[in-house]
């Protein structure tokens, strides 16, 4: 299988080229060391200083100053050709991370997958056997928390759910995640959410866990024209936590710190040997 070609742009001055190809080679690693081997997919990402150099056939990831409610994430082409746009901040890695492994595992945005419907009991999250739906196949969305993210290089990237997240069942030792932090189908963690169509109506479904899990009809939405399931998702994101701009008390971040000055000391380090 040929690997997917994918492109890291700035639109905006606040991201240099040189965090941007450090970012880059940090997504190349999460790919080929701890995603390719579960999903299958291949991929390599590139940095470019500039929109206009990304070569065809490259998904593009825009990295933007700003982006308005609803208008992140993933997008098509006019050719239907995916590609995303990720708010700068101080942890724009986390989302592009978030928004890569996304694409790679569902390029058309709207793939489904059956499954027992989610309900909302109290403050649980349970299944109803006796109903079936069909799931958005988005594999960072139940666990894009930062408090499930993990360092590649000394850069925050998402963790992301197996194939196995999708099974009927729950297996003893089966893994649902990467980072091993979803334990079981179908799990929603703080932070995240999952979202799935109902037969019955044909509206779109969501459980949101943003302090307390909610069960939110997103409407009827559909595939056609030039709008996939998952930008229809993106539309309704209305004040939910930025992945872009993780507070540096986080525990993620305080890790990245002391990874980053462990890294700087060993080149000034190494650069005192060199000098003798």
């Amino acid at each position: 299988m040929l690997p997917t070609k994918v492109a890291i742009v700035s639109k905006t001055n606040g991201v240099t080229f040189d965090e941007l190809s450090h970012v880059a080679t940090a997504l190349t690693m999460q790919v080929s060391r701890d995603f390719t081997p579960i999903w299958g997919t291949t991929a390599t990402v590139t940095a470019y200083a500039h929109p206009n150099q990304v070569p065809p056939g490259c998904w593009p990831i825009f990295v933007v100053a700003k982006l308005p409610p609803g208008e992140g994430g993933f997008h098509w082409t006019k050719h239907k050709q995916p590609y995303a746009e990720v708010e700068a901040g101080d942890t724009w890695s986390l989302s592009a991370s978030h928004e890569l492994i996304e694409m790679l595992v569902d390029p058309s945005g709207s793939r489904l997958v059956a499954g027992p419907e989610l309900v909302v009991q109290g403050n649980q999250i349970v299944e109803n056997p006796e109903k079936q739906v069909e799931y958005l196949v988005e594999a960072c969305d139940p666990c894009e928390s930062a408090d499930c993210s993990y360092l590649v290089e000394g850069v925050v990237v998402s963790d992301f759910f197996t194939p196995h997240y999708h099974d009927p069942v729950a297996s003893p030792g089966t893994s649902y995640s990467f980072t091993g932090k979803l334990t079981h189908p179908r799990q929603v963690l703080k932070d995240g959410y999952i979202s799935w169509s109902d037969p019955a109506n044909g509206h779109l479904m969501q459980i949101q866990y943003f302090g307390q899990p909610k069960l939110v009809d997103l409407s009827a939405a559909s595939a056609s024209g030039s709008q996939s399931l998952r930008e229809f998702v993106h539309t309704k994101a209305q004040g939910w936590p930025s992945l872009s701009k993780v507070p540096a008390s986080h525990s993620v971040m305080k890790l990245r710190a002391t990874r980053r000055e462990a890294i700087q000391q060993a080149a000034r380090e190494r650069s005192k040997a060199y000098e003798r």
